[in-house]
């Protein structure tokens, strides 16, 4: 028997939706993106083309996850590149 996917609400900042293959995306709302339940992180950033990954900080409500973490129905993915200033 095959579960229902999950929706995942995905929002990439820092110009990270520049490097991925998603031509809906919303620059200020995101995107919801079925997936399969249990799908970590890096299975979901890698669905949408995304290469460099590591370097990244990931969130999500609010506290940081690793590549490694399963996402929930209903969750909110916030990916962020590393970024200095002065």
């Amino acid at each position: 028997m095959k579960s229902e996917p999950i929706k995942i609400h995905l929002k990439l900042f820092s110009g990270l939706h520049k490097e991925v293959n998603l031509p809906e995306y919303d620059t200020h709302k995101g995107i919801i993106l079925p997936v399969k339940k249990g799908t970590r992180v890096r299975t979901l950033l890698k669905s949408i083309g995304m290469k460099r990954m590591s370097s990244n900080a990931y969130f999500r409500r609010g506290e940081r996850i690793g590549l490694w973490s399963k996402l929930n129905d209903g969750d909110e993915v916030q990916c962020f590149k590393p970024s200095g200033g002065g």
